[in-house]
């Protein structure tokens, strides 16, 4: 939503941009507009300009697109289009332009009858012009943010457009650029020579970064100059007149006065979270870190690795498919990707063997408490990523093995042979099932039950009961409703998910309950959820990305339940890869802070004593006294004292009941 929001926004200014430049030159009609001086773009002095035709889709691509519902009616629409867009070489768009098709596609003028002179088509002038002018406000007002700039060279990568601007050299020369003696026709693979400044064999790759937006008026950084609060340097403003907005919002806890200090202490606990072990670890905890350009550049582009890209959606997306699918009504969400862990072959090796060959499970009394450690007994290289994709297990680790045993010693929960989990509104941890195989190795001599529950699980996973299991030497996912459980190992891990809010949920109680990214004030379940937690007095625990969404999560249960929550902490097992906010600078990682729920004490109330019934008197004992108060119970005679247990219930037997 914010990708939509920030082009529509940048495309509005450069609509207006492009108008107002008409008018101005029909008024200085025959005078040249001199590009502006601009600074020389020297991380990329290079610029691309790209053309993609919107034309109705082939036929082998129309029956995929009925799969996954997609209306093609709106696609036929836009057929005819043409969307120009602008980029550095490292793929950082600058700007876009939307051409319709008498515009996008010149003739290239005609000759008069009877002479040799050429007549510049309307739709060609108009062309170069649209050009131009995109080409201009990409460097007055660059899209993904920045000072105002201009490249060096410019690259067409169409033939067509590159005839074109080969035309207007003198109009491309008063923006100071030079274009380069040739273009290319594939804009999504091409080759970026010397000419250009790139990487031969590279194939190029867009790339989006987070656009950075005023705190109030979401105003963006390509249309004003943004500045971080003087005081805690972690929330950005455009103008002294937001920053006021926000210093006096009302009630007051939600004005920034009220949390500057505690945000600028935020702050400061980004160098404790940066602080990891790993060789690329300065690259992705950078504050202006591209989670898309990592994934593209070590080409985790399949598995797993899709829930943390916004490149790749569709209805039925689908990941396991080496999963044991033998019976004919296997449902959709089975098939799909082979591995896992995409292309890190030697992680998926050690990950899912099942030889038996693999290390020693750590001691229970010195759990394993980082991510050097984990990595050391693995045998996981310390510059491998595929750690990011075991942070939530190795937290389900943690919990169970430091803060568990520390926060609920009575539970014992260590020595449980069995433990029933319930995650609660985890969905990126469900479509990642086969990283939780590592709580077997880990602990091997507990078998686990996950129960994940929340209203984002997949429809036709409602109800449904999967095994991780063994099968020869490698790990499988399996549904016994649709295959047989034969074979199914000791080693085994049972889940189960349920598409519902939690507090829908009925069933015996878990041992353990642990939700990711829980955001408890973006979600109004959460005010039925966490009484039902109260309720059941079971051990919850849960993963947030930053110390703000733990406090702001304090509010809410108080509100819902009257308890408090456990002080955030770091996990020493969070993702090491960022999370770019636009608006703050605070450090996001995956898992990053744990917290726990503080229930509110139930008031007891006084226990009424029973009134004793009057016992049939024994002709052979003596009569009570006549003062004695009738249902006040007497000390027993010592006779009745020495009565055996059988004897006692005998009397019981006895005494006459009233009948209801």
């Amino acid at each position: 939503m914010e990708f939509c929001e920030a082009m529509g926004q940048w495309f509005r200014n450069y609509e207006a941009a492009i108008t107002s430049s008409q008018q101005k030159s029909l008024r200085n009609k025959g005078k040249s507009q001199a590009c502006p001086r601009l600074h020389l773009d020297r991380t990329s002095p290079h610029w691309l300009l790209h053309r993609l035709d919107c034309a109705p889709p082939p036929p082998e691509a129309q029956s995929w697109l009925s799969r996954v519902n997609i209306d093609q009616s709106e696609i036929m629409r836009r057929a005819g289009q043409t969307l120009l867009m602008v980029t550095d070489t490292s793929g950082l768009p600058l700007g876009f332009d939307i051409v319709s098709v008498g515009v996008a596609n010149p003739k290239g003028g005609a000759f008069v009858k009877g002479t040799n002179q050429k007549i510049k088509d309307n739709g060609e002038s108009k062309m170069t012009e649209r050009i131009l002018g995109l080409l201009r406000h990409c460097m007055e007002a660059p899209m993904s943010g920045g000072a105002p700039r201009r490249p060096q060279t410019l690259r067409v990568l169409d033939r067509k457009l590159h005839k074109l601007l080969r035309r207007s050299v003198d109009a491309v020369s008063a923006l100071r650029l030079t274009l380069t003696s040739h273009a290319v026709d594939d804009w999504g693979a091409a080759e970026l020579d010397s000419e250009t400044g790139g990487q031969g064999g590279v194939p190029f790759a867009l790339r989006w970064p987070v656009m950075r937006h005023c705190h109030v008026c979401k105003r963006y950084s390509f249309c004003c100059q943004l500045k971080p609060c003087p005081q805690c340097n972690a929330v950005l403003y455009c103008s002294e007149r937001c920053s006021e907005i926000d210093q006096s919002r009302c009630p007051e806890d939600s004005s920034h006065q009220h949390w500057c200090k505690k945000l600028a202490q935020y702050l400061r606990h980004g160098a404790e979270l940066a602080d990891l072990p790993f060789s690329y670890a300065a690259e992705v905890t950078g504050e202006d870190f591209e989670i898309e350009r990592f994934l593209t550049q070590n080409r985790l582009d399949h598995g797993y690795w899709v829930h943390w890209s916004l490149l790749v959606r569709s209805p039925h997306f689908l990941l396991h498919s080496d999963m044991d699918h033998s019976g004919e009504n296997t449902p959709s969400w089975f098939t799909g990707h082979a591995d896992p862990y995409g292309p890190l072959k030697a992680e998926s090796d050690i990950l899912l063997s099942c030889s038996g060959k693999g290390p020693r499970a750590p001691s229970l009394t010195s759990p394993l408490v980082s991510w050097v450690q984990y990595c050391k007994w693995r045998g996981l290289s310390l510059s491998s990523p595929v750690v990011a994709l075991l942070s939530s297990p190795l937290s389900i680790y943690y919990i169970m093995t430091s803060l568990v045993p520390r926060d609920f010693p009575e539970l014992n929960i260590l020595k449980k042979k069995s433990l029933k989990i319930h995650i609660i509104e985890s969905n990126r941890e469900f479509q990642s099932l086969m990283v939780f195989w590592e709580l077997a190795m880990l602990l091997p001599h507990v078998t686990f039950e996950l129960l994940f529950i929340g209203e984002g699980l997949p429809q036709e996973c409602d109800e449904q009961q999967f095994l991780l299991q063994q099968k020869g030497d490698r790990l499988i996912l399996v549904c016994p409703s649709f295959a047989h459980e034969d074979g199914v190992g000791k080693r085994s891990i049972r889940v189960k998910g349920y598409r519902r809010a939690y507090h829908m949920l009925q069933g015996p109680k878990p041992d353990l309950v642990i939700g990711f990214r829980p955001a408890f004030r973006l979600h109004d379940f959460w005010l039925s959820t966490l009484p039902r937690l109260q309720s059941l007095k079971v051990p919850a625990y849960f993963c947030e990305d930053n110390e703000l969404s733990c406090v702001c999560s304090q509010q809410v249960m108080g509100v819902a339940t009257g308890g408090a929550l456990s002080p955030p902490h770091i996990n020493p097992f969070h993702s090491p890869l960022r999370i770019t906010r636009g608006d703050n600078k605070l450090p996001w990682y995956s898992n990053a802070f744990v917290f726990r729920l503080i229930y509110k004490t139930v008031a007891t109330c006084p226990q009424r004593v029973p009134v004793a019934r009057p016992r049939p008197c024994d002709p052979a004992q003596p009569l009570p006294p006549a003062n004695q108060k009738a249902g006040v119970r007497q000390n027993p005679p010592p006779e009745a004292s020495k009565m055996t247990r059988k004897e006692r219930k005998q009397a019981a037997r006895n005494v006459p009941r009233k009948r209801k």
